[in-house]
């Protein structure tokens, strides 16, 4: 079955783990959103399509009446249908030919976008799921066909690009161990609520520019308690100290010194990661919005 070609009305979704969007775009801009905290982990089995038309309601549309696109991890094994994976180096077409197109009553056609891999010989394989739809869409709102992206996040991913392909990506999970840390370990005890100066954040920054050994970010991360237990940081900066630290040492791994790149993601979150890019050196600028919602056109697009 074909996928949905671009229309003048289409739904965009992107359907994560922990969220759900969507977008009604008419000419290729999106003229109304809803959104919702029902991940892909909120649904029962089965339930996708159900779930999927109560939530499209809040969009002045009939979603039975038009073409429906998605990314995310709405495509993996524990979503709704498994797009396998491209393999990396992947260009927008070899994407766009590995979309799962199908039917379902009281939904237009539905089109999957797959995610992406790599298995370098003898590295670790990687996997990405709605961050190369995005990415794809700043190209697209850029007008630029190479670069290095940034996307902050649970598991952050760094995506190098040329050519207008995703050559190749390395995934962090900075996110997921920042609450770990904070909120299940022993760190936790002197962390207190309360607005920070920056000063905490910037002092992680930094402790993350002299790590020389493998082993330096464990011990920094012990920092987020003895610089507590010594009144070298106030407990309201401490959890900016363990993101900065964080944050720090996937920027320090993902950019050279003096590099330079984009960072796709919320204000707030991006604007963390530029603040640190230049404590360390480096330069990081916002992607413009809606990439979501530019990559999936120009995913399906590719199609023709």
């Amino acid at each position: 079955m074909n996928a949905a070609r671009p229309a003048e009305d289409i739904i965009c979704v992107d359907w994560g783990t922990s969220s759900f969007r969507a977008y009604l775009v008419r000419g290729g801009l999106a003229v109304a959103q809803t959104e919702a905290p029902r991940g892909i982990l909120t649904v029962e089995p089965g339930a996708h399509a159900d779930v999927l038309k109560d939530l499209l309601q809040a969009l002045p549309c009939d979603c039975a009446a038009l073409p429906i696109v998605m990314s995310g991890m709405i495509g993996s094994r524990q979503g709704w249908r498994e797009a396998p994976y491209v393999g990396a180096p992947a260009s927008i077409r070899q994407v766009a030919a590995g979309i799962v197109a199908w039917r379902e009553e009281g939904l237009g056609p539905l089109s999957l976008i797959p995610g992406v891999m790599q298995e370098p010989a003898g590295s670790m394989p990687d996997v990405m799921r709605g961050e190369e739809t995005q990415v794809f869409g700043a190209l697209a709102l850029m007008r630029v066909d190479r670069g290095t992206f940034i996307m902050p996040g649970t598991h952050s991913k760094c995506i190098e690009v040329e050519g207008g392909a995703l050559m190749s990506f390395r995934s962090f999970m900075t996110g997921e161990v920042f609450a770990a840390l904070k909120d299940h370990t022993i760190l936790g005890r002197l962390i207190e609520e309360g607005a920070a100066s920056g000063e905490g954040f910037r002092a992680g920054v930094l402790a993350a520019q002299e790590m020389r050994m493998p082993g330096d970010l464990l011990n920094a991360v012990f920092g987020a308690r003895t610089l507590g237990l010594f009144g070298r940081l106030a407990g309201n900066e401490l959890a900016d100290y363990l993101s900065g630290l964080l944050i720090g040492a996937e920027l320090v791994c993902a950019l050279p010194a003096g590099g330079h790149g984009v960072v796709i993601g919320t204000k707030a979150l991006g604007g963390r990661y530029t603040e640190a890019a230049a404590l360390l050196g480096r330069e990081l600028r916002a992607a413009p919005d809606d990439c979501v919602v530019a990559g999936q056109l120009a995913v399906v697009e590719a199609m023709a």
